[in-house]
């Protein structure tokens, strides 16, 4: 019998991973500072869900890339 744990934790995974994508290219179109940043932070599974809300409750104030050089 499978443990209840592998499931909710294999469950987690598939959940976050199609998010971290979506994150990913949210953050490049946003023109973000590092994207990968948040693709990382999602794909670990005990903090992902923490940076599924962070990212998307500030997407819109974190630091981006600069475009023009003095």
């Amino acid at each position: 019998m499978i443990e209840p744990a592998y499931v909710v934790l294999v469950g987690a995974i598939a959940i976050q991973i199609p998010i971290g994508i979506l994150m990913y290219f949210d953050a490049k179109r946003l023109n973000l500072k590092t994207p990968e940043k948040y693709w990382l932070g999602v794909i670990v599974p005990a903090a992902g869900f923490i940076v599924i809300l962070y990212y998307v409750s500030e997407r819109h104030n974190l630091p981006k890339k600069e475009t023009g050089a003095p």
